[in-house]
């Protein structure tokens, strides 16, 4: 750098020195790629940064170079000295590729890798070669200096940015890995415009080398609601290690802001960069908004609806991956599946997570290849049998019956707990098992064989104890509490006479001289957070008994008795009582279907946290089953008497009468 700086004239920065020194702030990488930006900015065809090596292999210079119009002499205090009104806005319409900043703040990213840059300049006037020098000091950043005009007939038109004086960030550049960085910056740039040229230290780069593969989505349907601008999807595949990265880009490619996914993308093995381009960004940039990232509404909703193409993209690469492998097998006769055109989505699922799981074993099994054809074929049927009916016990498998090594065994459980397949099938399990409870338990309350012998005591008291959420989702795994079955039981008597008093298991002779069922109690405790507790308290009425003015009456008073009692003085509780029989008179129908009020809720207390719901059963099973149906109309689960059956007699077996 010339060091003679008597004959400079200084030219001074709009802004205050630590707002520029912010400006200043980014990783060295961050710093050339917008030296580079501002080079194809300049409209040249070709930038080339170049190392200058001293005698003991220290980095002493950067020079980043282009062939671009150069800085008019003329224009440098619009164009250099003011930020926030770079000379692209003016110019940008005239130039062949988009612009990459139009803030004028890009340049000062050159001062986190030295302390002196130099900006060597020559622009064309009236068929003469114009070059003169703006320079600047880091500690003096808020006045650069420009030298003299040196005038001639010949030149080349185009910037120097020569970065001295550098810091120990500098050395970072010259990390293997820049180059790919650099490359995965430019990539969408360089493929969108081939006739533009970067160079790298002596290396081209050529985005192609380090791809495996690239894909475009169009997302513009899908982000109607949004933005009237196209959105677009480009995912880029690379054979060397990457972190995983979604760029925020202008319609044309260039990276404006980044969103690291982090684990909301499950695709293991596989190294990849997205770019999501729409000219939405830019006005977002434009605006000061995209500064935010995923924390703007707007931009965080494009980000959702591109994730979920992403990880769609990536289950097809996977299976993409695995189907010569899938077709040796079929060639061998000892793959489990037929080829079935119609499989459901959970069929699809199970079979995916099958042809990874097997594949990883075929590569970690010693002597796979040497192991007898029928002792395959068994240990794919049994894997395969596993996944469908019971994904944990997976494995199990993987442990006791393949024996593999331990750190073969750690990789193949990474593999299932970053695969999304697995949630599928392990949702599907549980919903399919939920909806065949739900016709099994309506057949027990209401078939005309069961209805006449079920008892609720030793039947379907000791059901629903394992079968919670059909109450509330958040009382699914949750259980009973001795405090509370103490206070319970303490305040029972508000309810009249119960079959909880009496040790029986035939229907019980009532009053009048018939013989029936009486009511029993099912309560259940969840702890959300640490100190706070979420009460369920079920009363299960005899099916004889209807729920009316005296049951509301009861159950209202023995809420609110639990609720004052002593033992839960300074307990932060949500009390849910429910009361369940198989019909509501007119007086309670009315009462569960007030205005202003949730449906079937009849009682609340604001001070105490009290709420008092009542259902008939058909109402239990219908909400319980609109529920899953809404999950199961994805997983395309089909329901029948005989998987109803089937569910029951594997799980309650005991409490089931015989007919």
């Amino acid at each position: 750098m010339n060091n003679k700086t008597i004959d400079f004239k200084p030219l001074k920065i709009v802004a205050t020195p630590g707002h520029i020194k912010t400006l200043a702030e980014a990783s060295a990488v961050k710093a050339l790629c917008e030296l580079i930006w501002n080079g194809f900015d300049a409209s040249s065809q070709v930038v080339s940064v170049k190392f200058d090596i001293n005698a003991i292999d220290g980095l002493e210079t950067i020079t980043v170079e282009d062939r671009g119009e150069g800085i008019p002499f003329k224009d440098a205090q619009t164009f250099f000295g003011e930020i926030g009104d770079s000379w692209k806005k003016i110019k940008k319409e005239n130039y062949h590729h988009p612009l990459h900043g139009q803030n004028g703040k890009g340049r000062f990213k050159a001062f986190c890798l030295g302390a002196d840059i130099e900006w060597k300049t020559t622009f064309e006037d009236k068929n003469l070669f114009s070059t003169f020098s703006i320079i600047g000091n880091h500690n003096h950043i808020e006045e650069f200096k420009t030298s003299s005009l040196e005038n001639s007939t010949k030149g080349q038109k185009g910037t120097k940015v020569i970065i001295s004086n550098l810091y120990k960030k500098a050395d970072e550049l010259r990390k293997d890995k820049t180059i790919n960085e650099i490359t995965k910056s430019f990539a969408v740039f360089l493929t969108e415009y081939p006739n533009l040229q970067l160079n790298f230290n002596g290396h081209k780069i050529d985005p192609k080398s380090v791809q495996i593969c690239s894909k475009d989505y169009d997302l513009t349907e899908d982000c109607l609601e949004i933005t009237s601008h196209p959105v677009k999807l480009t995912i880029i595949e690379w054979n060397i290690e990457t972190e995983r990265v979604i760029n925020l880009c202008s319609a044309k490619g260039i990276s404006l802001n980044e969103y690291e996914p982090k684990n909301r993308i499950k695709a293991k093995g596989f190294n990849f960069t997205a770019y999501l381009k729409s000219e939405y960004f830019q006005e977002l940039e434009n605006q000061g908004a995209l500064a935010l990232g995923v924390f703007e509404p707007s931009v965080g909703r494009i980000v959702d609806i591109a994730i979920q193409t992403i990880q769609e993209h990536f289950r097809k690469r996977i299976a993409e991956k695995y189907s010569g492998i899938v077709q040796e097998w079929k060639d061998q006769n000892i793959y489990p599946y037929d080829d079935k055109f119609n499989r459901n989505s959970v069929e699809k699922a199970e079979q995916e997570v099958f042809d990874i799981l097997a594949a990883n074993v075929q590569t970690f099994l010693p002597n796979f290849d040497k192991t007898e054809k029928t002792s395959k074929k068994f240990m794919f049927k049994l894997i395969a049998q596993a996944i469908t009916e019971n994904p944990e016990s997976v494995q199990k498998i993987i442990t006791e019956v393949l024996e593999l090594k331990k750190e073969d065994q750690d990789k193949l459980a990474n593999l299932l707990d970053n695969t999304e397949l697995s949630s599928i099938i392990s949702s599907a399990t549980i919903v399919s098992n939920r909806l065949n409870f739900l016709d099994g338990l309506d057949e027990l309350l209401f078939g005309k064989e069961t209805k006449k012998i079920f008892t609720e005591r030793d039947q379907l008291h000791k059901i629903l104890e394992k079968e919670a959420w059909i109450f509330d989702e958040q009382f699914a795994l949750s259980t009973s509490e001795v405090k509370l079955e103490k206070v319970l039981e303490k305040h029972i008597s508000k309810l009249g006479v119960r079959a909880d008093e009496i040790n029986v298991t035939e229907p019980v002779m009532l009053p009048d001289g018939r013989t029936g069922r009486l009511d029993l109690m099912l309560n259940k405790v969840d702890q959300p957070r640490a100190g706070e507790f979420d009460y369920l308290v079920v009363e299960l009425k005899r099916p004889s008994k209807k729920i009316d003015s005296d049951v509301l009456s009861q159950i209202e008073k023995y809420a609110i008795a639990v609720a004052e009692d002593e033992r839960f003085l300074n307990v932060k509780a949500k009390w849910t009582f429910l009361a369940i029989s198989n019909e509501l008179d007119a007086y309670a129908t009315r009462k569960a279907n007030q205005r202003n009020m949730p449906k079937s809720v009849v009682f609340q207390d604001g001070e105490l946290n009290i709420t008092v719901l009542v259902k008939s059963w058909a109402e239990v099973i219908a909400d319980a089953r609109s529920k899953l149906q809404f999950i199961n109309r994805h997983l395309e689960y089909e329901v029948n008497q005989e998987s109803s059956q089937k569910y029951l007699k594997e799980v309650h077996e005991k409490y089931i009468p015989k007919v």
